[in-house]
């Protein structure tokens, strides 16, 4: 059962060193940060105070686990707080700056002595600890929160339900401002009892790109320990040592101190052995006193942790005293003050060419470093990430006097995430972030509106192709060429269409005038509109009158009774009604006259009702009860349903609507009325 607290306690320890970057005995990752140190940041403890409490964690390890915590963080820079919760808010500890032992020991007993037998509201918890992270942390460094719970929300007194809806509605919330603000909620769940829930803890921790780890089996806790070190860290961890006090009664335990980067040694002694001593020696042999071990000590029940602050970089010796066969596990963790600047300089303009200077800079207690030896000794890299595909590349950089230097070339069109590591005595430093971004330019049509003018004549083609690839262009897309598609049009499918991906095809002898809109699109997926107008010119000159003679000369051989419509009188009054979209205009009277009365001696040409008027007309009809309306292209009419004709029979007595288009958004309305 002791070895249980211990283990427990150990991996409560990694689930939340790891938050403030600490490196269990292992390679330390820091970052760039702009103010504060880089073993500093806003930190909220969340701790289940509920009645469940009491089986998945009846000896209380929680503690332990915070008290170690608070051991490990750097003396001073760090900014913390602490809720303690079961069906309400007990303790409420603000976020205050950490800056001695005494904050710490503060912080801790307040958090031990808020304690309930209720039930678990997980969602006003967190909710609460990004409102002091929101209000209370120093905006210069980053935020995290660590919950340890059992994972159970429990409101068995809400028969309505209410509180738990609102309970859950608070967690979301919570959950939504983290992942906003970037604040990763690291949950441990203890599960003693195999009762808890993990996965209400899990699902918040991955919801805000934090880690959730569950304590469950005596026996799984070793294999866990390992896991998450390893997933975290991403290196090897450097156990100092895990044995037996010796026969002899004393063990000598050596380790090194890196030579740059290191503002706090932990050195951390688990053992259940009370009695153990120890005595600890620099690189230069000195041999510290039992007073200032004790002083630089933090001790708890299952472990002591010694604090060497500013230590000297070279060989050290831990000799450790105790009883023989004592089981002794001997760890260490680095506060560093190592950090790295990361700039990107654009040496080839955006488009198919864009790339990058990059250069690296560590910098060490707040001053860059400019020693050659760094940058030649230790590895550099760049990971570069995709931020559409999250698709990562590694790529090295080379060494420079004071600086890593390296380029970088963007293959497609987007976002891209640059960070800089460097790996210095097993510390894995990393940079700030960069995004470059590879613009990709829309294409660009020539002209705006484009017009298209074509001359009819009695020997045309049918069909008209246009290549529009002739009217757009795009700088990066020269070579595959753009696509094109249709996204609006006055004229049918049948008339006006694209055909593949670039030629626009059009019926010019059934077209007539007439725009569309028209959508270009490079390969990065960049588009751009233009109107498109297409106007058409009646044949002209001998073409006209050779036309106008062979149709005069076969109308006459064929029928007289054709020859009638342009002789013919129309006996009665004629009433016109225009409409559109501005409204309906005052209609226009008129006697009938003899022959076609073309539509454009009535209807203004500023009037737009879809309709050519020069080629529309009126007729009169076989019957005095009767006229006709004569459309060359068709029309559609009230009276037909959705069928177009080219001739609309307009009877005595009856209101005709006739209109270009099947919503009748805009025509003519004709009203025929025989003289008594």
């Amino acid at each position: 059962m002791k070895r249980m607290k211990k283990m427990v306690v150990l991996l409560l320890l990694s689930a939340v060193a790891w938050v403030l970057g600490l490196s269990v005995v292992g390679t330390v990752e820091t970052a760039y940060a702009s103010g504060g140190g880089a073993n500093n940041m806003n930190v909220v403890f969340v701790l289940d105070g509920s009645g469940s409490m009491y089986t998945t964690d009846k000896d209380k390890l929680r503690f332990e686990a915070l008290e170690l915590f608070l051991g490990l963080s750097t003396e001073s820079g760090n900014y913390m707080g602490a809720v303690v919760f079961d069906d309400g808010i007990i303790l409420q500890q603000e976020i205050v700056p950490i800056n001695d032992r005494a904050a710490k020991s503060a912080l801790s007993q307040e958090v031990k002595r808020a304690e309930s037998n209720g039930d678990t509201d997980i969602g006003s918890a967190i909710l609460t600890a990004v409102r002091m992270l929101k209000e209370s942390g120093s905006p210069d460094l980053p935020s995290a929160m660590i919950l340890l719970s059992d994972g159970n929300t429990d409101l068995p007194k809400d028969k309505s339900g209410k509180k738990l809806e609102e309970s859950l509605h608070r967690k979301a919330a919570a959950i939504d401002y983290a992942r906003q603000k970037d604040i990763p909620v690291h949950s441990v769940c203890l599960n003693a009892n195999g009762k808890a829930r993990p996965e209400e803890l899990r699902e918040i921790s991955d919801a805000t790109g934090g880690t959730c780890v569950e304590v469950k089996r005596a026996e799984d806790l070793k294999d866990v320990f390992n896991q998450f070190y390893n997933i975290i860290y991403s290196t090897k961890t450097m156990n100092l040592v895990d044995t037996k006090i010796p026969r002899s009664g004393e063990l000598k335990v050596p380790f090194s101190i890196p030579v740059i980067g290191v503002k706090e040694a932990n050195i951390i002694i688990n053992t259940l052995n009370a009695d153990t001593s120890y005595n600890l020696f620099s690189p230069k042999g000195y041999g510290y006193t039992r007073a200032e071990l004790d002083a630089m000590a933090i001790k708890a029940k299952t472990f002591t942790v010694i604090k060497i602050q500013k230590p000297q970089p070279g060989d050290w010796e831990l000799v450790v005293r105790g009883a023989r066969r004592d089981q002794v596990k001997i760890d260490m963790v680095y506060n560093t003050d190592l950090s790295m600047k990361l700039e990107a300089v654009q040496t080839q303009a955006e488009g198919q060419k864009a790339a990058w200077e990059l250069s690296a800079q560590v910098w060490n207690e707040g001053e860059a470093v400019s020693d050659a030896a760094v940058y030649q000794k230790y590895p550099f890299w760049i990971v570069v990430t995709d931020k559409a595909s999250g698709e990562s590349e590694k790529l090295e950089l080379s060494q420079d006097a004071d600086k890593s230097l390296g380029q970088y070339a963007a293959e497609g069109y987007g976002k891209y995430k640059v960070q800089a590591f460097c790996e210095i005595d097993g510390m894995k430093v990393k940079s700030n972030a960069l995004t470059l971004q590879k613009k990709n330019t829309a294409p660009v049509w020539k002209d705006d509106p484009v017009v298209v003018d074509k001359k009819i004549h009695l020997f045309s083609k049918s069909l008209l192709n246009l290549d529009l690839n002739d009217y757009a262009y795009d700088e990066q897309d020269a070579e595959e060429g753009l696509h094109f598609q249709i996204l609006e049009s006055a004229f049918d499918e049948d008339t006006v269409s694209i055909q593949g991906d670039s030629t626009l095809a059009v019926r010019i002898k059934t077209c007539g005038d007439g725009e569309l809109v028209v959508e270009a699109e490079d390969a990065a997926g960049a588009k751009t509109q233009v109107q498109i107008q297409i106007r058409t010119a009646s044949i002209t000159g001998y073409e006209v009158l050779a036309f106008v003679l062979v149709l005069l000369l076969a109308a006459l051989a064929v029928s007289f009774p054709v020859l009638r419509t342009y002789v013919t009188v129309v006996r009665g009054t004629v009433q016109v009604l225009t409409f559109g979209e501005e409204g309906t205009d005052q209609p226009v009277t008129f006697d009938g006259d003899k022959g076609r009365m073309v539509l454009s001696r009535y209807v203004h040409p500023s009037q737009d009702i879809g309709l050519r008027l020069e080629t529309c007309y009126l007729n009169a009809g076989e019957k005095k009860d009767c006229i006709y309306f004569v459309a060359a292209q068709g029309v559609y009419c009230d009276q037909y349903g959705g069928q177009k004709k080219k001739k609309v029979c307009v009877r005595a007595g009856m209101e005709v609507t006739i209109s270009s288009d099947m919503d009748f958004a805009n025509g003519i309305r004709i009203s025929y009325m025989p003289y008594q």
